[in-house]
């Protein structure tokens, strides 16, 4: 026992989404005989906290459950008083899932000897932490100064970080892995029906950065204009309501289905002929790679992580980032001969070559861990 590195994730919750399910992955994966996993949150339970491995500790940062206010506490108290009050335990390596009140409160560690990482999810100038701390290069310095080590999910992350943050030390880019043989498992065990026109499919949440009502937009154009298609939307959030209106509004009701939340997307991936990214900005989407493991080939939004993901549309479409260039990437789609789709297909399956999971989980250890 006293052989294996003790670490810890810091994260808000570990409920649905997308940093909590690749937290789980890597956590899940982690040699038990080499590693001392712990999971901490600001509050306990979710759904991936049920699906954690058993040699996973999960603990709550403070609540039992989500209590209003609770991010004020992290707003209002120092670092260190955070860290004191909360964080208990000697770890080898301290990991800010997030930067936002994750990496205030790792940055007020007093464990003089653990790596402390920063793991950076998102577009940080589009979309970062509402934390006073975060608000620029100058109140940043304090929270950031206190890492080791700053990983940004992907490269172009990484660049929107330094262009709001600046440099520091320690900083790369580091792909969270995928687990490919699960995904294609779990995408046999339910069987989706199918229609005779062409399908698309998102997943994510119903949240506005999804940009799905600028998908549903794009798709009442198209039907305007006489276009068979169906778009599967699989997700749930507090759009809901705006996004079943504009399908009421454009009589969208047999073009646009809202799925609803599953814990396992996959079926739906599997069974259309592409996938859409219609978000305004994502960092690194997993969900283009999980297409990509599916052999589905992918039409995506110009942000910082699609571009990363499809490099200049040679692994898929790059749509430009507006209600027009989405209509105008799923007209493209939706006109496009066999030949032409096929080659998109071997576009996708080639891009799941690269990106298995023992060589990227290999890759992510030794740039977080520093191994």
């Amino acid at each position: 026992m006293s052989g294996k590195k003790k670490v810890l994730f810091l994260l808000e919750a570990f409920d649905k989404g997308g940093i909590e399910k690749v937290t789980l992955d890597i956590v899940n994966h982690l040699d038990p005989d080499k590693y001392d996993v712990t999971v901490q949150t600001f509050w306990y339970g979710g759904h991936c906290q049920s699906l954690v491995a058993p040699h996973v500790k999960v603990i709550p940062f403070f609540f039992r459950r989500y209590v209003r206010g609770i991010i004020r506490l992290i707003q209002y108290l120092s670092p260190k008083m955070l860290y004191r009050l909360f964080v208990h335990g000697d770890y080898d390596v301290e990991i800010a899932a997030s930067d936002g009140g994750a990496a205030k409160v790792i940055s007020g560690s007093t464990n003089p000897h653990s790596l402390k990482v920063c793991w950076v999810h998102m577009d940080v100038v589009e979309r970062g932490s509402k934390l006073k701390e975060f608000r620029n290069a100058e109140t940043a310095r304090p929270i950031y100064s206190k890492f080791d080590r700053i990983a940004c999910v992907s490269r172009n992350g990484l660049n929107q970080f330094i262009r709001k943050f600046g440099n520091y030390p320690d900083m790369r880019a580091v792909h969270n892995p995928l687990v490919d043989d699960e995904i294609r498992g779990r995408s046999r065990e339910n069987e989706i029906s199918r229609t005779n026109v062409t399908e698309f499919v998102t997943v994510g949440r119903l949240a506005v950065e999804k940009g799905f009502d600028r998908l549903i937009q794009a798709g009442t154009q198209l039907k305007q204009e006489g276009m068979k298609f169906r778009i599967r939307i699989v997700g749930d959030g507090g759009q809901r309501e705006k996004l079943e209106h504009l399908i009421a509004q454009g009589k969208m009701e047999d073009y646009v289905i809202l799925e609803g939340y599953s814990d396992n997307p996959y079926p739906f991936i599997s069974a259309a002929d592409w996938y859409v990214c219609s978000s305004l900005d994502e960092a690194y989407p997993l969900s283009i790679g999980e297409s990509f493991c599916l052999g589905i080939p992918v039409l995506g939004t110009d942000c910082t992580g699609v571009r990363e993901w499809l490099e200049d549309s040679c692994y898929g479409i790059v749509m430009e980032n507006s209600t027009d260039g989405i209509y105008r990437g799923l007209k493209r789609a939706l006109l496009m001969d066999k030949a032409e789709y096929a080659q998109w297909r071997l576009a996708a399956e080639s891009k799941a070559e690269q990106i298995c999971f023992e060589k990227q989980f290999a890759c992510w250890q030794q740039d977080m861990f520093g191994e």
